[in-house]
């Protein structure tokens, strides 16, 4: 069997893996239903008339609703989307030794390497296609609140930059999977760096706000939440030169930065994944 054939069978394995997880599919309902409350909303709000003597600066109401699929695209990103990459990778690993498949799934003509790559792509497909699905959905029901959008042109590029970015949570589940070989510590684990992330970057911020002092978002940068959140919306950024947009005006950063940060910590993840799975015992959950 050639390599291409294992890899695809351990894909489809993954899939199937993936999908009999409860959690997963609530995540993915939970995620489309934001995507539609927050679209829902928006299109009661820009639909009522404005009071009395309230006048509206910048860009029409029109213009606005030209670009609510930015609101679709993205209004999952910064939490749905990060949760649903951490429970399929989270388990990806732990799960076989867990449930004693690992020593019978290295037992067939296949490398260690083999089999963790397998899993890894396996894992990466089933969140990319995740991805995909709640990117049509949000472009779709932008168009059907709001009518035509306009640079829709650029929704392939900022999906793949939604891919690109959640990488970063989904290695660094996949590495905590195979490092402690146990789901639920995994999981938690990387849930915890999540939230660990999301609150000491918000806290730094505001020491930045009072200061002034660049070492605060120098800090902040480095958590894995900026580059990981802020990615898609870099890009958009500069794929989208209007400043007027209320949805990309307050948007700027460094996208080469953002996307190295994201590229070190998939390196490392994938790194000591595959150290310790080459140099420990399969049979053993722990080492």
């Amino acid at each position: 069997m050639s390599f291409l054939r294992r890899s695809a069978n351990l894909i489809v394995y993954e899939w199937r893996r993936a999908l009999a997880k409860k959690k997963f599919y609530v995540l993915v309902i939970l995620a489309f239903a934001l995507q539609i409350g927050i679209l829902a909303l928006f299109n009661y709000f820009l639909t009522q008339p404005l009071p009395p003597g309230v006048t509206i600066t910048g860009p029409s109401i029109e213009e606005i609703k030209a670009t609510m699929w930015i609101v679709g695209v993205l209004s999952t990103q910064g939490l749905f989307v990060p949760l649903i990459a951490i429970i399929i990778a989270g388990g990806s690993m732990s799960e076989e030794y867990e449930h004693g498949t690992a020593d019978i799934l290295l037992s067939k003509p296949i490398t260690k390497l083999e089999y963790m790559t397998g899993k890894y792509l396996g894992g990466l497909t089933l969140l990319s296609f995740v991805i995909a699905l709640m990117t049509a959905l949000g472009v779709i029901l932008s168009f059907a609140f709001f009518g035509p959008q306009e640079s829709i042109q650029f929704v392939p590029h900022i999906y793949a930059a939604i891919v690109y970015a959640n990488l970063l949570f989904f290695s660094l589940a996949f590495m905590l999977s195979e490092v402690f070989r146990g789901t639920t510590l995994a999981v938690l684990a990387t849930i915890g760096i999540l939230v660990a992330s999301l609150i000491i970057g918000n806290f730094l911020s505001v020491m930045y706000l009072i200061t002034q002092e660049q070492i605060y978002m120098d800090i902040t940068k480095l958590l894995p939440n900026w580059s990981a959140s802020n990615f898609p919306s870099f890009l958009l950024s500069e794929l989208m030169k209007t400043p007027d947009n209320p949805f990309i005006s307050v948007i700027s950063g460094d996208l080469l930065l953002a996307g190295a940060i994201i590229a070190g910590y998939i390196a490392a993840s994938i790194l000591i994944a595959t150290i310790r799975l080459v140099k420990s015992d399969v049979s053993k959950k722990t080492a």
